[in-house]
């Protein structure tokens, strides 16, 4: 079983110092996902069917563990590779694509807290640059939002005295009792985080050893998923804790990450529920959220599946917030997919940290920690401080992370940003997935230079170098300035048709947008200029009496004084012409054809 981690089997090869009778050689177990071309017979039967009768083809025996949505099915299959099963699903004639179902990983480093303050919600000055200035935005917004963020994660502690009275029900999606350890079979509506621990009993279970990369390394219950979460919403002016970012932001918790990590599989049927798609065999999410966080990626260039996955959910209006991975290295799935909006991590300074990935695919760059100019036993100067349970493997007590635990990791920049969106829609609501990641860029402060560094993708010998726009995103998250923005007036044109019949009125109505003060309908192209009825209303009707495509455009003008335009296209056809005869206008071109064919006849006859 093909898994993805970053831990090494640092024992590997201390069994050739003993002598001893040969260890057994594992059998590799296939996890594929498998999408079915719309013409495909197999579409006909039912899914279970389905995989049965495409290991049938190649010679195997397969079967399906699951269905991320209706068109994709989880195959599984033994003695042979995820790699090569996929490969040769992916060469049958019906087969769209068959992509490996593989691990993903959690994005924070090694969790060693060190915090005793929230320094990157601060406005920022001369030492810390990349602060984001989110109490600038409180001022502007009041802390207030009802806006839904889908942390996508390890599960959460509902019990932790900040984040209670924030946390929707969620779902757990890890299907595999293995790697879920929660001692519950398969999916159900428990988001609760057991714990991701991997304990000596633990690697003595080769299946579950071997889902974790044949690692021989333990390690305690990370409850990153808390940790996450806290960072978006721990409840403010409580008395207790830490604030998060985002106000009165709901957090949805979606449990897709174990023991080992999290399948593909499992993260995209999360991804589709929290954004409010179907997902077989599962009730609807009546909590759809406006924001995926995906604190966690792996290797590898975006897979179709994802590619689909994504493309689904901005569709349905929900912004997706990745990580661009810890690896000093290209940017990591699915933070490199097209329309996901994945985030770098920088030091305080503004230059990015040692550890983050970068590359063309990210979108802007926020504060991941950094331990900085820290001797032995010296606490470290700007990590995280975020909720926690005490427990080392099952759970305790909750508290949280410490100033002498190292809290730092791309995992905590991306929540920062998904915050920043959530207050952005708190001010505004009408605001679209498109503008959201638009207004979050336009208000990306721009980075400093440390002459010290070289200009990225040149790195020093820890992976620092001098952001650019090419590797880093647009700047640094500027969580007042995105705010700011979005509290600009917006536009957009409701049709109560696109396509019309000459002479027909169709109505055309402007979009919520707060402060609206004044409206300008207007028409860019078109055979012929048209007719408004309300120029200048927020509601009016066009008419043309010639066949054609129109663009028009509304000009929207908010009480500041800031504009904003959307355009539409309707079709405008031509009537139906009458069949039938009697009572209509007579059409003398026609007649005058038919009188001349007439004489020509005739003078053919007397010739």
């Amino acid at each position: 079983m093909k898994v993805r981690v970053r831990l090494c089997a640092a024992l590997a090869g201390i069994g050739a110092l003993f002598a001893g009778p040969a260890t057994a050689v594992e059998t590799p177990e296939a996890r594929v996902i498998v999408k079915l071309k719309a013409s495909s017979p197999l579409k006909q039967i039912q899914a279970a069917s389905r995989v049965q009768s495409l290991g049938q083809r190649i010679g195997i025996t397969a079967l399906m563990i699951g269905q991320p949505s209706p068109e994709l099915q989880v195959m599984r299959a033994s003695g042979i590779t995820s790699e090569a099963l996929a490969a040769k699903l992916a060469q049958q004639s019906d087969v769209e694509y068959a992509v490996p179902d593989r691990i993903k990983t959690i994005r924070a480093l090694p969790n060693d807290p060190l915090f005793n303050h929230q320094w990157y919600l601060q406005a920022p000055d001369a030492t810390q640059p990349a602060a984001t200035d989110a109490l600038g935005a409180w001022n502007l917004t009041g802390g207030k939002s009802g806006v839904v963020v889908a942390v996508v994660d390890t599960g959460v502690r509902f019990e932790h005295e900040d984040l209670r009275a924030k946390l929707l029900p969620g779902y757990d999606f890890v299907l595999d009792d293995l790697n879920s350890g929660d001692g519950q079979a398969g999916r159900d509506a428990d988001a609760s985080d057991p714990g991701d621990y991997l304990s000596t009993a633990d690697l003595g279970n080769l299946t579950l050893r071997a889902m974790c990369g044949n690692t021989s390394t333990t390690h305690n219950s990370s409850w990153h998923g808390t940790q996450v979460a806290g960072i978006v919403a721990a409840e403010a002016n409580n008395s207790v804790g830490i604030a998060g970012i985002a106000g009165a932001t709901r957090i949805l918790p979606i449990r897709v990450l174990g023991k080992c990590g999290g399948y593909d599989s499992d993260i995209i049927a999360g991804m589709r529920w929290a954004a409010g798609l179907a997902v077989p065999g599962l009730p609807a999410n009546p909590n759809p959220a406006r924001i995926i966080n995906l604190s966690l990626a792996g290797s590898g260039t975006c897979s179709d599946v994802y590619k689909n996955a994504v493309a689904e959910i901005r569709a349905a209006g929900t912004l997706i917030v990745a990580a661009a991975g810890n690896e000093t290295s290209p940017v990591e799935e699915p933070a490199n997919c097209p329309g996901v909006l994945g985030v770098a991590g920088i030091r305080h300074t503004g230059t990015k940290v040692g550890y983050s990935s970068y590359g063309p695919e990210v979108g802007i760059s926020a504060p991941a920690g950094n331990c900085v100019n820290t001797g032995t036993g010296e606490p470290c100067l700007y990590p995280f401080i975020t909720p926690i349970n005490f427990g080392l493997n099952g759970p305790l007590g909750n508290g949280y992370t410490g100033v002498y635990d190292v809290t730092i990791g791309t995992s905590f920049a991306v929540p920062l940003v998904s915050g920043t969106a959530a207050l952005m829609l708190a001010a505004n609501p009408a605001l679209s997935e498109p503008e959201l990641t638009a207004r979050l860029k336009r208000g990306a402060t721009a980075f400093p230079v440390d002459p010290s560094l070289p200009i990225c993708p040149s790195v020093t010998s820890d992976g620092q170098c001098n952001c650019t726009t090419a590797t880093c995103g647009a700047g640094m998250l500027n969580t007042a300035a995105a705010v700011a923005l979005a509290f600009n007036a917006t536009a957009s044109i409701a049709v109560s048709s696109s396509q019309v019949v000459a002479e027909t009125a169709v109505t055309l109505t402007a979009g919520d947008s707060p402060a609206l003060t004044s409206w300008q309908w207007s028409k860019l192209s078109g055979p012929e200029a048209g007719r408004f009825g309300s120029p200048n209303a927020a509601s009016t009707t066009f008419t043309a009496t010639l066949a054609g495509d129109y663009t028009i455009r509304l000009t929207v003008t908010d009480g500041s004084g800031n504009t904003a335009s959307a355009d539409t296209v309707i079709t405008v056809t031509a009537p139906a012409k009458s069949s039938g005869g009697g009572g209509g206008a007579t059409d003398f071109a026609s007649l005058a054809g038919i009188l001349a064919l007439a004489l020509f006849a005739a003078g053919r006859r007397r010739a």
